[in-house]
């Protein structure tokens, strides 16, 4: 594939400001009338420029750069902000309005990616080829993937209600102002485009797990199976790519992590020296001894066994805990992993766990435990009650994931209420937990979103 340098270029210049200017409604951009669609897309080297342009969005602050990686730990009882330079205050205290800048960040970078996979999907210039396929079915899983994330921050699932995000499916340049949809519709058509980003993708064009992959498909579908509760589902995707994968030995993890495109990676987000982030990445935010706003908590800490080589890749100076081992260079150019072999060992786990029956039961603690003893841990789970073994697979999630984008929907998943982490900063109000159901579990809707739709419907604990 092309390098992102080049790609920029390509898109930038061709469609990019259609996307991302002009428009007061972020679902509804409009392509640059003085350049056709069937003028960009005349190979299939451009249609493979417009996907690389969609793994550029995810890289932005706003999403894997940063922000929304981070946020599922500081949001949850993994991590909080010692409030140094002012960030991800918010996400400590689960203190937004509309116009947070957290909650415009996702929305409008998220849907930005989608319309990006729009052009590529709608796009009919070219003959259906085996690459012209597999380019279109990438654009098909990153827009699932997109949505997806979209539902679990601003669908209220967590909150007793019954509203999700538009999905959207259309470049389009009319003045539509989509409507939410329901958690249910959402959902089918995020499993409709895995699906269809299946049937389109071969293999033989796979090009390495910086860019979205046949694998990464199944990997998603294991994870949206798990959340929808299909867990027959989850195991049979797990399945498809996890034969002949061991979890990597304690004495290799912490290398994983300190080179790009380690062992266990299935799809991550390339930095390269032309699109780093500066100081706003990822490293700077966890490690940063002035800059770093982000500190892991005791609790988190305390949950290792002492011998689990996971506890290396934190550094504790006095009181301070930081996670300090999975992105290493403070310069920004770490790639971002977005889904591991970990991850959906632990997803075929927790399905047969919430699936039941004595023999998933027992494969789902010795799955844990075949991760757990591979990282050097001392701990031993045991066949217990189901309700047991769930528990266990989401503590050895905890431990696994920690400071990877999971640990909040985790909890919420599983019905659990939101600790309260009270911050070292002494202008920090205390607080008490978050209870599950509560309104305060799904992000405000952008009030520029608001003001620019008038179908659209906020959320009721910020609908005032």
């Amino acid at each position: 594939m092309k390098m992102k340098n080049i790609f920029k270029y390509t898109f930038v210049l061709l469609i990019a400001a259609g996307i991302t200017t002009g428009c007061d409604n972020f679902l509804e951009p409009s392509v640059d009338q003085n350049r056709p669609t069937e003028t960009v897309v005349q190979s299939a080297d451009d249609l493979e420029a417009l996907v690389l342009g969609i793994h550029d969005d995810l890289n932005q602050t706003a999403l894997y750069g940063r922000d929304y990686y981070v946020s599922a730990d500081v949001m949850a009882d993994n991590g909080f902000s010692n409030n140094n330079s002012g960030r991800f205050i918010g996400q400590t205290q689960f203190n937004f309005t509309v116009n947070s800048g957290y909650a415009s960040g996702a929305w409008t970078v998220f849907y930005q990616t989608i319309s990006g996979a729009n052009i590529v999907i709608n796009s009919e210039e070219l003959d259906a080829t085996p690459r012209i396929n597999y380019i279109k079915g990438q654009a098909y899983a990153l827009r699932a993937f997109a949505h997806m994330n979209l539902l679990l921050s601003f669908g209220q699932q967590f909150t007793g209600g019954d509203l999700a995000v538009p999905y959207i499916t259309t470049y389009n340049e009319g003045n539509d102002l989509p409507a939410r949809e329901t958690l249910t519709a959402v959902w089918d058509k995020i499993k409709s485009d895995l699906s269809t980003a299946e049937g389109l993708m071969d293999a033989s064009f796979d090009a390495g797990v910086v860019y979205m992959n046949t694998t990464a498909v199944k990997a998603l579908q294991s994870r949206v199976y798990l959340y929808t509760g299909e867990f027959g589902n989850a195991v049979n995707a797990a399945d498809a790519i996890l034969s002949g994968y061991t979890p990597v030995a304690s004495g290799d993890l912490a290398s994983t992590w300190a080179s790009g495109s380690g062992p266990n990676s299935i799809f991550e987000l390339a930095f390269t020296s032309t699109d780093r982030l500066g100081t706003d990445n990822i490293a700077r935010i966890l490690r940063d001894t002035n800059y770093g706003d982000v500190e892991a908590t005791q609790d988190l800490y305390d949950s290792y066994d002492a011998n689990d080589a996971r506890l290396g890749l934190f550094s504790v100076v006095g009181d301070t805990i930081r996670m300090n081992g999975k992105y290493v260079d403070e310069l920004g150019s770490d790639n971002v992993r977005i889904i591991r072999y970990a991850e959906v060992w632990l997803n075929k786990a927790e399905a047969l766990a919430r699936e039941g029956g004595a023999a998933n039961l027992a494969e789902a603690v010795s799955m844990i435990n075949t991760l757990s003893n591979a990282r050097g841990s001392s701990t031993v789970y045991v066949v217990g009650p189901q309700q047991q073994v769930i528990d266990d697979v989401l503590a050895e999630r905890r431990l696994e994931l920690a400071f990877e984008g999971h640990r909040l929907f985790d909890l919420l998943r599983h019905g659990k209420d939101i600790p309260y982490v009270p911050s070292k900063a002494v202008n920090f109000t205390t607080g008490a937990d978050i209870p599950y159901g509560s309104g305060m579990l799904a992000l405000p809707i952008p009030q520029n979103e608001m003001d620019a739709n008038s179908n659209m419907q906020q959320n009721t604990y910020y609908d005032n």
